[in-house]
This record gives C-alpha cells, structure tokens and sequence, in this order.
C-alpha cells in the first residue's frame, strides 16, 4: 500500500493542496487544487482526504527564520543550546514559541564552524490553526517554512547543482532558499511579493487594488528588449519596470545576508529558479534575468511527476512548488526537515522517545540481571552441596574445630565469588545509577561528553592499591548566571549528599582559548574488596575452642 500524505500551502484568501504518494519508491502526484481558505473543509471531504496526514508551509510575519553558529557538539547538547535560544527570544518577545532546528549541511563548503537554521513560531498561531485544520478533518503533521520546502522541491526534481537561489513569490511574502550541491545553506523569507506589482499598477492608473490586479492579470507583461507597447499596456509594462527594482533589491540582499551569516566571501550564485503564484506575470524571469545577470529560469516541480488528475498542475504547476515541497519532505528519504509541533504534538513525540529509550533500558537490564540470577544460582548451588560436604565431615570426625575451619573457608570461597560477581556487575550498576544522576541533577550551563566506567587504583578515593571500577564523567558548559567552576561545586555537592555515592573527585578546567571544561570521578563502589570482607571474616570474635 503506498504511502500518502498532502502537502498545505495555506496563503491569505487561496489553500493549495497536493496530495503526494510514495508507490514503489517513487514520488507520483495523485491531486491537487487550488480553493479559497473558507472552501477547504468541503474540498477536503470531495477529495477523501480526511485523516491523511499534511505538513503545512508557513511564512511571513507567523514566523522567524534564524541562521546560527554553534559549536561542534552531539545531538543532544545541540537540542539543549537551541532551547536556551529559543527560552532568550521568548522572553525577549513575550511570547510564548514553538521551534525546531536543522543543520545547514551545505555552510561547511564554505566555513568550519556548524551552521543552523532555527525556525520559530508564536505557539498561538500553531494552536489556531491546528484547530481550525482539525476542524476541516485535516491531520496536521506538523507546520514547516515554505523556504524549507522549495529547496526539498528543487532537490528532488532538479537536484540543485552548484549555487542555486530558489524564489517562491506569493502575495505579500517572498521566500528564498539558497542551495549548494543539493544541500540547504541558507533560508529567508521576506515580506513583499506579487502585491507589490499590483500596487504599483493601482498607483499609477489610480485604480483600486482589486481593478488594479485585473489588470494586471489581464494586459500585465514585462516589455521584451527593443519590445514597443502602446496604450494601457504599455503604461501597465512601466508601472511594473518600476516595481521591478524593490524585489531586485530583496534578492541582492539576501546574498550579502547569506555572505556575511556563513563568513563566505567567495559565495556566488550561479542561477536562479523562480515560482509561487506572485511569479506568474509573463517576462518577469526575463526581467529579472537582465536585471541580475544571471540565469533565470521558471521552477515547476510537479513535471513528469502527476498521474491522477490535477488539471490545474498544466498551467500553474510552479503555483504548488511549495504544496510540492511540503509532500516530498515527508515522503522522501534524505530530504531536509524543519517541522514545528504543536505542543501536543511535542509531547506524544517525546514521550514515545523516551519509552522506547525505556523498553530498551529494560531488556538490557533484563538480560543482564537473568545472567547474575544464573551465575549466583550456580555458585549458591556449589556453595550448598560444599556445605553438605562440610556438615558430613563435621558429623563423622564429631570435631567442632574443624567444622568451624571449614566453615571460615566457606565464608572465604563465598566472599571471594561475590566479589567476583561485583566486578562482573559494578561498572554496568554504576555506570546506569550515574546516568540517573546525571539526568536529575545535571545543572543547565552544564552538558556532557562522555560517561565511561575504568578499572584502576584512585588514590583519591582512599581504597589504598584496590582496584576497583568507578564512572568518569566528562562534560563542558556555558556560562549563564553564574561562574561555571560554581555550577560543577554545586553539582560534585549534589553527588556527594547521594547515599549510593561514595566519592567524587571534580577537575575543573579552562584552556588558553576559554573553553570550560570538566571531568568527575565518581566511586560507586556496591560492596568492599574480597580481601577486606576476608579479612574481616577472620576476624570474628567468639571463635569456639576445638574438642578432643
């Protein structure tokens, strides 16, 4: 059964919606129609698209796009920085955010610091809509800019060779992509679009916006080189010549934005794809080619790519780039993910994270304690048949004496496998209870590296020569309110006041470029060597006098 989701293009007065399939490993169109905002419940019960899941483009001012530099961290500490940046502008805006965060893969071309993009999102707007989408029996998957998905669009059609702008102009909002050899190296979206032409149509034939974009519609067109026009349309051809300079400007300061953000002087793009509804007036690639010098070429991706039925996709195919874009992201392996939740949303994913996390924890567990039950079966059993061993020899020489020498050197045998089976067992117990601690009492301006357990004397630790496992716990950190050798004071403290813990040795450190480091060594000892529980079996007062 293939695979289906729509891809949402949700402007001011249109929705676009394209529903895209994966059959057999390919990418097919099966619908897509362009209706009015307040006519979307009903085309979605014509349609039979109720419950399927759709990611919906979002842009303009609903939004904030972010390019950041962040240090070479994992996974995990990538997640905490961004959330102390998204809590800063939260509490800077006053507004409560939804976000989500991907790496710019194609910013190493050009510099060795990690790149970001950190799209934001008022949670209000996110909760608005997913209500009024779940209203239209829509299921909302997730909401993702729409710079985000012309640039999956245009990878997966045209696959985005060398240094390539992608334009998605709309109404009121243009979005730009920049792409590197297939990979996203930087996103924005601006206000001003197709509404731009039309007013400059309206103010110079002095007509009101709406006659202004009949017109524009019915006579617009961008004059040709040595091309001469004459009445309406040629006054219509100037007004537009004029508009023509302020989106010019828009894309030119996008890559003086994009050079200075990446710290990539030599960055230069090589053509241009232009698309979105804004886009459909006739020669406006050609303006903006000799206007740029460079390249301009009209962006359809849904081309060799429909087989149900989308008549609207023969004329106006660049119209749904963004519907496009949306649906292949969500289908297509490799493609780049950007993709606001809902709060909800959030917290079914993280909890279905963090169960799987603790169904494998389990098994693990599981495992490691079915093979300690049998090893300590087999040596409860060797242990008791030496101990009926022990009581006959005790009953047949009738020597108190010996049965109590015997019976020491039991103890012994018992300490020694015991201690053994600490050695088999403390790393792994240590090691588990560490993360444990580490999971509820980690400060925030602390993250951490690595966690590993040795085996190995630590005069520190006051254990003399034994050599015993402990958990060595490295990490770094950002300074927030306070000194960072202060926050790993507070935490050693923590660790300390924790019963099961039996010492910890910090080693704060900071080198000659600033960069905070810290390494904990944590004793979790569970039992004493076998020597000294030996030593204090042989020592046990009231040991009895041998009989004759």
């Amino acid at each position: 059964m293939s695979r289906r989701v729509v891809g949402l293009d949700l402007g001011g007065s249109t929705a676009r919606l394209l529903e895209g399939r994966l059959e057999k490993g390919a990418f097919a169109i099966h619908q897509a129609v362009a209706v009015p905002v307040e006519d979307l419940a009903e085309t979605v019960a014509e349609l039979k698209l109720a419950g399927v899941p759709v990611v919906v483009g979002i842009t303009g001012r609903d939004m904030i796009l972010r390019t950041n530099q962040v240090p070479p961290v994992p996974l995990p500490q990538l997640r905490e920085l961004m959330a102390f940046e998204v809590a800063d502008i939260a509490e800077q805006s006053g507004d409560a955010l939804r976000a989500d965060f991907s790496l710019l893969a194609g910013a190493a071309a050009f510099s060795d610091e990690s790149m970001v993009l950190l799209a934001l999102v008022r949670s209000s707007v996110v909760d608005e809509r997913s209500a009024a989408l779940a209203a239209a029996r829509l299921k909302v998957a997730g909401f993702t800019p729409n710079a985000v998905a012309l640039h999956n669009a245009v990878v997966a059609t045209d696959g985005g060779a060398g240094t390539v702008m992608v334009v998605g102009m709309r109404g009121q909002n243009t979005d730009i992509a920049l792409i590197h050899e297939g990979d996203l190296l930087f996103a924005r979206n601006l206000a001003g679009g197709g509404d731009t032409l039309t007013e400059a149509v309206a103010e110079a034939l002095r007509l009101d916006k709406p006659a202004a974009e009949r017109l524009k519609q019915q006579v617009g067109v961008f004059a040709a080189p040595g091309e001469t026009l004459a009445g309406q349309t040629a006054a219509v051809a100037r007004s537009l010549e004029g508009a023509l300079r302020p989106l010019v400007g828009m894309l030119q300061s996008t890559m003086v934005l994009a050079r200075n953000q990446l710290q990539a002087t030599q960055l230069d793009v090589e053509r241009v794809l232009l698309c979105g509804p804004g886009a459909a007036l006739p020669g406006l690639d050609q303006a903006l080619q000799r206007t740029l010098g460079l390249p301009v070429a009209r962006f359809d991706p849904t081309e060799g790519y429909v087989v149900g039925e989308a008549p609207e996709l023969e004329e106006h195919g660049g119209d749904f780039a963004v519907a496009t874009g949306l649906a292949m992201m969500a289908l297509l392996e490799g493609s780049t993910v950007v993709q606001v939740l809902s709060e909800a949303a959030e917290k079914a994913r993280r909890f279905r994270e963090k169960t799987l996390w603790l169904v494998l924890a389990g098994v693990l567990l599981a495992v490691h304690l079915g093979l300690y039950a049998w090893s300590s079966h087999r040596d409860y059993q060797a242990a008791s048949s030496d101990r009926l061993l022990l009581s006959r020899q005790v009953e047949a020489n009738k020597s108190e004496r010996l049965a109590y020498e015997r019976a020491l050197q039991d103890g012994q045998d018992l300490a020694a496998r015991l201690g053994a089976l600490a050695d088999v067992a403390g790393p792994g117990a240590g090691l588990l209870y560490v993360l444990d601690l580490l999971e509820a009492s980690l400060p925030d301006e602390l993250w951490v590296t690595s966690v590993r357990t040795v085996r190995a004397p630590e005069p520190g630790f006051q254990r003399g020569n034994a050599v015993l496992p402990y958990v060595i716990v490295e990490g770094g950190g950002k300074e927030l309110e306070r000194n960072l050798n202060d926050a790993v004071v507070e935490f050693t403290t923590r660790l300390r006041s924790d019963p099961h813990v039996a010492a910890v040795l910090p080693q704060p450190a900071t080198d000659a470029r600033g960069n905070f480091s810290f390494e904990l060594r944590i004793d979790t000892a569970l039992i004493p060597p076998a020597e000294a529980a030996a030593d204090a079996a042989g020592a046990a007062p009231g040991e009895p006098e041998g009989q004759g």
